[in-house]
C-alpha cells in the first residue's frame, strides 16, 4: 500500500506541500494525489469530483449535466460536461466488469446536515450546491 513511483516502484518518497505531490527519492519523479485516477489532468476541485459521484450514483433517474452544474454552482459548462463524461464512462466500464448475482443486502447509512443557529426556524430548501459550506478551503 502507498505511494509507488511509476518508473522505480520504489515506495520511498518526499512530500512537498507547495507542489500537492509526491517525489521519488531515487528517480525524483513526481506525481500528485489525482496521478493515475479519473481526476488526471483536471483543474476541478475534489469536492466537485465526490459531490459528482455521489449524485450521479445515489438517484435513481439520470442526473443532467446542466443540472449538475447547477447543484455545484459553476458558472462554466464545458469543465462540468467533461468531468461527468469521464465519470459515465467509468461507470459503464464497472458495469461490464461486474455483476451482482444473489441477495444483496446494503448495510444502513446515516446522512446529517448541519443547519446554522440563525437558520434552525427558517424552512429547509433543496437543491443548490455550496461547497464552501461544507468543505474548508
Amino acid at each position: 500500500m502507498g505511494v509507488t513511483c511509476r518508473h522505480c516502484n520504489r515506495k520511498e518518497h518526499y512530500w512537498f506541500e507547495n507542489k500537492q505531490a509526491y517525489e521519488c527519492k531515487r528517480s525524483h519523479a513526481r506525481q500528485t494525489l489525482r496521478s493515475g485516477t479519473i481526476m488526471q489532468h483536471s483543474d476541478l476541485s475534489y469536492c466537485y469530483w465526490f459531490v459528482a459521484m455521489h449524485l450521479l450514483t445515489a438517484t435513481k433517474n439520470s442526473f443532467s449535466t446542466a443540472e449538475l452544474q447547477r447543484q455545484l454552482g459553476h458558472k462554466h459548462y464545458q469543465p462540468i460536461r467533461e468531468m461527468v463524461r469521464k465519470l459515465r464512462d467509468m461507470m459503464g466500464k464497472r458495469d461490464d466488469e461486474y455483476t451482482l448475482e444473489g441477495a444483496i443486502e446494503p448495510d444502513d447509512a446515516f446522512f446529517f446536515t448541519e443547519i446554522a443557529i440563525e437558520d434552525r426556524d427558517k424552512p429547509l430548501k433543496q437543491g443548490g450546491f455550496n461547497p464552501n459550506s461544507w468543505f474548508p478551503p
